[in-house]
């Protein structure tokens, strides 16, 4: 019911405090709604960090509700407030000092004092409307309160109607899926023409700034095709001007068939999605482009709250898109410029050195783990992990390949049976005995790191995987110990177990480590039972964790989660130095991916640490973000 952090209803408890308790309006009863938010409230997270934005926010909580109101976060930085018995000059006076109150506050920083500031807008209910309606006319007005300088209330007019029916407005606008097929476009109200007139304006006044900017470096954008589907054509243009600028060529639609039929035919390297398409919407279209097994960038663009996109953003990720960090429209030029020079030329790097390594891309190879492991064509790879607060290397993974004589180099996702398959044991005694191996010839090089392995709970349930420890760790009092990951729904199953074979690991300098922390949704109480040193973040929240808020959260979360159960926290799949220079501020540990290391042969390792330095990596930090990749491979 209660938002943890502002005291305020949360998001689902407010509207149904609002469906219960806010009168409809009469002749004779009268009510309103008020939507606020922080104004520049990713500038104090990012400039001042994530407590202060907090403390702000929780200080907006507290003010909000000495109001005699239904007040509600309904996500990040947005508050609604439902006023009743109050006409909209009543409401829009009572929003004005909240305003005021808002504006007095100050917070202590490391930095100083900080004031913030809020828009409001203003809406009163008209009879017969619902809820909903009255806070997306309250939404645009409060659209029009930061256009016109931020810091301000302003009352929603009698055109705002038409607001329900916009497409980019924050709230959920009317739905048209059941409409006649082939009907005509709605023809755009009063207040979506000055909206798109204005958003048209800024973006063409931005686009010239970037075509008269000189080259940052990134040179050109590796994916040279985009695909625009938006059932607003206006915004579809805008949206495929801006890409043109940034060097794709770009085709837009607006219905859903001709865009599949066009993907199907030839691919395109980026998509970009609106979630809401009249007769369809993102999450069907998702579910097509799975079918066709589409392998390009996926980019939703909308106007719905930002929890909603992420949402939708995560949908197409666990369906194996690869998604980038959406944008809510209305979006400026250099988001687009930046999510494509970041994360697009960032994933065509991926490729090439995936290529230049021999691995293949993913798929089913006719090749079974006993033949390979019976003909001794396993190979355990490694990729380094990097310690964020000296940036030295502090470990390495072991990573099971195979390198078949006709096939090449195989990957587990082509060679790994499924899950508890019996071939588990022999695979899981070569990665130890082999890991091992090269540790002494890795310390012979001066160079004890510390190993990771992976092992499945199907293994290390049996008493031979204590025998296999015994004998294949080495004699060596330098010898800096053993980690073994096991993933978290595996562990979780089991945590009683868990905590036994941990504790007796332990007599023999192996520890547990949790890995895909996040995506098996465990139990925090059961957390609290396991001896574990280590919890690796999942590349999925990883992936993106600097643009999106909600993976920043997660991360953070599991950050926090990891340092108070007296473990390190490690970032899985790191590909951008944003994503680099966000995971060291949420005081993560350490991290490995491909920003850093490919996986490379054990030969490899050796001559690849010696050249690594602090400095490769602090300069990685000093990096643009569109040139990362250059500079981590370089690194």
């Amino acid at each position: 019911m209660v938002d943890p952090l502002t005291g305020v209803f949360n998001r689902r408890a407010f509207f149904e405090k609002a469906a219960q308790e806010w009168p409809a309006a009469t002749p004779s009863r009268t009510s309103a709604a008020v939507m606020f938010d922080v104004d520049h409230f990713k500038r104090i997270n990012d400039v001042y960090g994530h407590d202060v934005g907090d403390q702000v926010l929780r200080a907006i909580g507290k003010e909000a509700l000495g109001e005699q109101a239904v007040v509600g976060r309904l996500g990040g930085e947005e508050f609604a407030v439902l006023f009743d018995g109050a006409n909209l000059a009543v409401a829009a006076e009572r929003a004005e000092r909240l305003r005021a109150k808002l504006a007095a506050l100050s917070f202590e920083t490391e930095r100083g004092k900080i004031s913030v500031t809020c828009s409001f807008g203003v809406a009163e209910r008209q009879p017969g409307e619902t809820v909903d309606r009255v806070l997306k006319r309250a939404d645009a007005a409060l659209y029009r309160a930061k256009n016109d300088g931020r810091n301000r209330v302003v009352a929603a007019r009698p055109e705002d109607f038409a607001w329900g029916e916009t497409r980019w407005s924050g709230l959920v606008r009317h739905d048209d899926r059941n409409a006649p097929a082939g009907r005509n476009q709605r023809p755009l109200s009063p207040a979506q023409s000055e909206l798109l007139a204005r958003w048209s304006d800024n973006v063409e006044a931005e686009m010239q700034t970037m075509s008269r900017s000189p080259n940052d470096g990134a040179g050109p954008l590796r994916a040279s095709r985009a695909f625009v589907l938006d059932d607003e054509p206006q915004i579809a243009a805008l949206v495929c001007k801006v890409l043109e600028a940034c060097g794709l060529q770009s085709q837009q639609f607006t219905t859903c068939e001709p865009f599949l039929a066009e993907v199907k035919t030839a691919p395109p390297d980026l998509i970009v999605l609106d979630l809401a398409l009249g007769q369809s919407d993102a999450v069907e279209v998702i579910h097509r482009l799975k079918a066709m097994r589409y392998h390009g960038k996926v980019l939703l663009i909308s106007g719905r709250h930002e929890t909603t996109l992420n949402e939708i953003t995560q949908i197409g990720e666990r369906h194996g898109l690869a998604m980038l960090p959406p944008l809510k429209k209305p979006f400026r030029p250099s988001d687009i410029k930046e999510r494509l020079s970041t994360h697009v030329v960032a994933a065509a790097h991926s490729k090439d050195r995936d290529a230049e390594s021999g691995e293949r891309a993913p798929r089913k190879a006719p090749l079974q783990l006993l033949e390979a492991v019976r003909n001794n064509w396993l190979e355990l790879w490694y990729q380094p992990k990097f310690d964020l607060k000296s940036f030295l290397i502090c470990g390495a993974e072991g990573l099971v390949r195979a390198r078949h004589p006709l096939l090449g180099i195989i990957t587990p996702a082509d060679l790994l049976p499924p899950a508890g398959d019996p071939n588990f044991q022999p695979l899981t005694r070569f990665v130890i005995e082999r890991a091992m191996a090269d540790w002494k010839q890795f310390a012979e090089q001066g160079l004890p790191l510390r190993l990771s392995v992976n092992a499945p709970v199907s293994v290390i349930h049996t008493p031979a995987f204590i025998t296999l420890i015994r004998s294949a760790l080495p004699r060596d009092p330098g010898f800096p110990g053993l980690i073994v990951e096991v993933t978290e729904d595996e562990v979780i199953g089991d945590s009683e177990w868990a905590r036994e074979v941990a504790n007796q690991l332990k007599l023999y300098n192996v520890a547990l480590s949790i890995d895909d922390f996040g995506s098996g949704f465990a139990s925090l109480s059961r957390l609290n039972e396991l001896p574990f040193v280590e919890v690796k973040i999942d590349r999925s929240f990883v992936t993106g964790c600097a643009t999106n808020e909600l993976k920043h959260s997660l991360c953070q979360t599991v950050v926090d989660l990891a340092h108070r159960f007296g473990a390190t926290a490690c970032a899985e799949g790191v590909e951008t130095v944003e994503e680099l220079r966000a995971l060291m501020a949420m005081g993560c540990d350490s991290a490995q991916g491909f920003l850093f290391a490919k996986p490379m042969p054990a030969g490899q390792l050796a001559s690849a640490l010696r050249s690594a330095s602090p400095l490769a990596v602090r300069a990685l930090l000093r990096a643009p973000a569109a040139d990362d990749m250059r500079r981590a491979q370089s690194a």
